[in-house]
């Protein structure tokens, strides 16, 4: 039995803990093994054996001396490797930053901590977090644990890859044009960006205070293997912290309960993949069987949205680029970076000042419009997951990749609550995804929609867990 304790979820793992049924030793030392068995996708690049059973040990001393214990007592998890762990490198995947040693844990990790949970490890990323494929010439490349052929997506694609083959229960990530959602989506897990400000966090490692656009439009939040192990994560990230000017203190908004969705099928006339329509017509089913009223509906001005976000993001990049990646990034990141700059030209001071302004009106228009669908249902990407290291074949690819992630990355922009969750549907030998997105601060609207599709299709990861 023991051997077999990573394939429970962190619900079902964190309750047999509780009840005594098993031990976070136990726990720990099954998720350890499992973590050797699939060594071969390179997802945790920094391993915490010794400490996390350890800290499994004095979970179990805790639990037997009868004090209080959290809702993830002894549950198995991942960091990123982009998010600081008291006594940890945070590298951002960078060669030069691989010694630069956190004196303290970032506010989310202090939360988890407290909760009762145990890192096991770090988790890859591409430098400074800015590709759609997990690489970098620090710890190398992740592998898609459906397809190696495929990226397991960027820029939280160890965390994706890790917990859909069990190493973890929940892995944390974060998300400023799809990091969470398209690695969720490329390994066929669960994966939510929240509102801005639900979520707070800093790192002590920071050189330097992040562009406005990226304080506005990063958040931080779990990838899981189903809805009901990222809510309880979720739940346990939230709140405020003193270190993060933009956090938010817990709170919920009373909604009229309007059981309306909108159905976006081709979100910007460049046409989506036959996989992509049928997963959202087989999303679309499942709702309407549940009850729900689907209508395809098309949301205000979605292509200004993307090409408005991805320049600001540009002019941004543009910045960071020649204050630290020209001095500290390899020749992959500057070749990405270079991609990007050939197909969005960066805004000029009005330029960026308008696009900022500009913001405050889409989010108007979008809350009108969700009066009426509170909850919308469109692709994660338009097509299927990237080959891997795609952005780094030509401009041409890096573009496709822009326009097929244009749902993903706007919902940053628009600052609304996003989900992508897999379907039965199939291609590549990979489950098909769809994007739940949900009013502002409305991520129970968002868990709600979740769960109705993972209740309709299972989680596919399952399969993961029983072959390899």
């Amino acid at each position: 039995m023991t051997q077999n304790l990573w394939k429970l979820s962190a619900t079902e793992t964190a309750c047999r803990i509780k009840e005594g049924n098993i031990s976070c030793e136990a726990v720990m030392t099954s998720h350890l093994d499992r973590l050797n068995q699939t060594k071969i996708l390179n997802a945790v690049t920094t391993r915490f054996d010794e400490r996390a059973l350890e800290d499994a040990r004095n979970a179990d001393k805790a639990l037997k001396s009868g004090k209080d214990i959290g809702p993830l007592h002894g549950v198995p998890i991942t960091i990123k490797e982009n998010t600081d762990q008291l006594s940890r490198a945070t590298s951002h995947g960078v060669l030069d930053f691989e010694d630069r040693i956190s004196g303290e844990d970032s506010p989310l990790v202090k939360k988890l901590l407290n909760a009762g949970a145990i890192p096991l490890g770090r988790t890859n990323s591409p430098e400074f977090a800015w590709r759609f494929h997990t690489e970098n010439e620090l710890f190398g490349a992740t592998l898609n644990p459906w397809n190696a052929e495929l990226s397991p997506g960027g820029s939280s694609g160890g965390a994706a890859s890790s917990v859909a083959v069990g190493v973890g229960c929940i892995a944390q990530g974060n998300d400023l044009g799809g990091s969470i959602r398209g690695p969720s989506y490329c390994c066929g897990i669960t994966g939510i960006k929240p509102t801005q400000g639900r979520v707070a966090f800093y790192n002590d490692t920071s050189m330097t205070e992040r562009p406005i656009t990226i304080q506005l439009a990063s958040v931080q939040g779990p990838l899981a293997r189903n809805v009901a192990d990222a809510k309880l994560a979720y739940e346990v990230m939230l709140g405020h912290s003193s270190l993060d000017t933009w956090s938010l203190p817990n709170f919920t908004i009373e909604r009229p309960e309007i059981k309306k969705i909108a159905l976006v099928k081709d979100p910007i006339c460049l046409g989506i993949h036959p996989a992509v329509s049928e997963a959202l017509d087989a999303a679309a089913g499942a709702f309407t069987k549940a009850g729900y009223q689907v209508e395809i509906a098309t949301p205000p001005s979605l292509k200004e949205i993307n090409e408005t976000y991805m320049r600001l993001m540009f002019t941004e990049m543009h910045l960071v680029k020649e204050a630290i990646v020209n001095k500290f990034g390899s020749g992959q990141i500057k070749r990405v970076l270079n991609h990007y700059m050939q197909i969005g030209k960066p805004f000029d001071l009005a330029g960026y000042a308008g696009a900022l302004s500009r913001r405050s009106h889409f989010h108007r228009e979008w809350d009108q419009f969700q009066l009426e669908y509170p909850i919308i249902l469109t692709p994660m990407l338009t097509t299927p997951p990237y080959r891997a290291g795609q952005d780094m074949e030509s401009v041409e690819a890096m573009e496709e990749m822009i326009d097929a992630a244009c749902c993903m990355a706007a919902m940053n922009y628009l600052d609304l609550p996003a989900m992508s969750v897999p379907t039965n549907v199939r291609e590549l030998n990979i489950p098909i995804g769809v994007q739940v997105i949900g009013p502002r601060y409305g991520e129970d609207c968002c868990f709600e929609a979740a769960q109705v599709l993972e209740d309709a299709f299972g989680c596919p990861s399952d399969e993961l867990i029983n072959s390899i």
